[in-house]
């Protein structure tokens, strides 16, 4: 048979190619392996930043901001500042600001990477488990879920740790059918120490999600209760070991430097006490124009039914009653699976108990994805009634996630905030005068893109810009102290200006007591801020819960009012001047 020229040329081509990539060390199969999760990102990512919001979030997203930039001129947690989460966003986010500047942009397109990873990562451990087509359609779910939440939690511990949670529990899933190497249990202990160091209570609710789920592998696979114990520390060692390694050169750095108090504080003695009281809300009831608060109740379906199917399977005859043959093992990772990230997404669910919300439950939403994808791979070996159970998760997952992420589509055009609009209005020539003006001001807003926040805050930022020096401190606070809700945390980041005190973040029971209302008050006199910012916006929330309670405490108003007077005001934003010495 004769082939055509360029046909052949062609060929030839395609067939040096392969050799050369062959010689460099990749295959076929493996540049498939790659090819598909490398587009998953990007993809992914592209889609993200064109529905990313060009309002900064002025409380969650400003304490992360304000938080690194204090460890960038060298303050250290919970010593220098208030936080209840860990250094490791801070520290990260602090190291980038370093090379490329401090800028939002940077922590946005931080913040989109990982995001983009947890897709990707859900993909890959989907196909493992799964048909492709069922890996892809959880990744694009998870995509609806992280465009509809973008808005809530931009910059938060969370979006890394759900990554590391993938990644961890991932790795010791062997351990239910052929156990797990030390080396790879080193990898997973490593992981989780990371974990912890973004968030202390769900990086130690991640090892014990580790610890539980080896156990019961050990227990499944061992009859006898000798076996067991041994089974379990052979396998879990490793994993403490790689765990100790990671969390404690922070931890002997931190205390050399810093007393032990301030980290008592605000890891256990103020949550422990107050923030279940501060926080709390009830359930939300499902309404037809807020669908995607099915999140605040669908995991406990998704976690419930994945247990029941492990139950049944287990009543009907177990693992042990079955021959060592491929169906064996395919049973033995599919219950593997479905008990390793069902105990994953029930234990980060316990976090929706302070304060319910699709946004808070976000590290629960993620593993409950996966187990409903390896539920509906296997749902025709279910009981009829499990079977209908599953498909109706199913539905429930895609219309929480397609609800959320059409809500968020539609404020963001009303607003006309997201990147893909501002790029519209760019191109038309249609944008307003008063965002070209703030976007030629050159400050940590505006580097690299715009991002433009409300008007009062606006006018707020650029005041203290004109009326003070980049070394001088500022304290941003409330016009009453008695009650407290939540503060702007973003006026200290996008005017570079160092909070005044240790408490550039508030939280309710804590800067409305008279002892810390004391310290304040003393860091104030000590750093004497030229000028401070008192908000109003969120005198009219209220919530059912110590945020909506007066203290009775005024120690701070009454301070404030006597050593500085109003000068200027921006809508609910008042600016006050040190005055002068008598």
């Amino acid at each position: 048979m004769a082939f055509h020229p360029k046909l052949s040329e062609r060929c030839n081509l395609e067939a040096g190619n392969r050799g050369i990539l062959v010689r460099l060390g990749f295959d076929e199969p493996l540049l498939r392996t790659l090819t598909i999760p490398a587009l998953i990102f990007l993809l992914s990512y592209l889609i993200l930043f064109l529905g990313m919001s060009l309002r900064p979030n002025f409380f969650d997203e400003g304490i992360v901001l304000t938080a690194a930039m204090r460890v960038v001129a060298g303050q250290v947690p919970h010593r220098d500042f208030y936080t209840l989460y860990g250094p490791a966003q801070f520290y990260l986010l602090s190291a980038l600001f370093r090379v490329f500047g401090e800028s939002i942009l940077v922590e946005r397109l931080l913040d989109l990477a990982v995001r983009a990873l947890v897709v990707t990562s859900m993909f890959r451990i989907a196909s493992f488990h799964c048909r492709k087509s069922v890996a892809t359609c959880t990744s694009i779910v998870a995509v609806l879920w992280l465009f509809g939440l973008n808005e809530g939690n931009p910059g938060a511990a969370v979006i890394p740790l759900s990554l590391l949670n993938l990644m961890s529990t991932e790795l010791i899933l062997p351990v239910f059918w052929r156990g797990v190497s030390r080396r790879r249990m080193l990898v997973a202990g490593a992981i989780a120490g990371i974990a912890t160091m973004f968030r202390y209570d769900c990086g130690i609710a991640l090892l014990a999600v580790h610890a539980c789920t080896v156990i019961i592998a050990a227990s499944l696979g061992n009859p006898s209760v000798p076996k067991r114990l041994g089974a379990f520390a052979s396998a879990f060692w490793p994993y403490l070991f790689g765990f100790v390694v990671v969390i404690l050169p922070p931890a002997v750095y931190y205390f050399s430097v810093a007393p032990l108090y301030p980290f008592i504080h605000d890891f256990i003695l103020y949550p422990l006490k107050y923030y279940h009281r501060g926080r709390n809300r009830p359930y939300p009831a499902i309404r037809m124009f807020s669908i995607d608060e099915l999140a605040d109740y669908l995991p406990i379906a998704i976690v419930g039914v994945s247990f029941l199917v492990v139950l049944t399977h287990r009543i009907r005859g177990g693992m042990e009653a079955e021959s060592r043959n491929e169906v064996d093992f395919s049973e033995r990772k599919r219950e593997g699976f479905l008990i390793a990230f069902g105990l994953l997404a029930l234990v980060m669910y316990f976090k929706g108990f302070v304060r319910i919300s699709p946004v808070q439950l976000y590290l629960c939403t993620i593993p409950s994805l996966l187990l409903v994808a390896v539920l509906f791979q296997r749902r025709l070996a279910f009981p009829f009634m499990l079977r209908i159970a599953v498909i109706g998760i199913v539905w429930f997952s895609i219309l929480a996630a397609g609800f959320s992420c059409l809500y968020r589509v539609m404020m963001e055009r009303n607003q006309h905030s997201s990147v893909l609009e501002s790029l519209v209005l760019s191109a038309r020539q249609t944008t307003p005068k008063g965002k070209l003006a703030w976007c030629k001001v050159d400050n940590a807003l505006t580097r690299g893109f715009c991002f433009v926040p409300d008007n009062d805050r606006l006018q707020t930022i650029e005041f203290i810009d004109d009326h003070t020096r980049p070394d001088q401190p500022l304290f941003v606070g409330l016009r009453k102290h008695d009650k407290i809700y939540a503060n702007d945390c973003i006026t200290y980041f996008a005017a570079q200006r160092l909070p005044a005190t240790r408490w550039s973040e508030f939280d309710p029971d804590l800067q409305n007591r008279e002892d810390i209302q004391r310290q304040m008050i003393q860091e104030l006199e000590a750093s004497a801020p030229p000028y401070v910012v008192l908000d109003s916006e969120f005198e009219s929330s209220h919530e059912p819960n110590d945020s909506s309670i007066s203290s009775g405490v005024t120690l701070l108003d009454e301070y404030l009012r006597g050593r500085y007077r109003q000068v200027e005001s921006f809508g609910p934003m008042s600016i006050w001047q040190l005055k002068p010495a008598p």
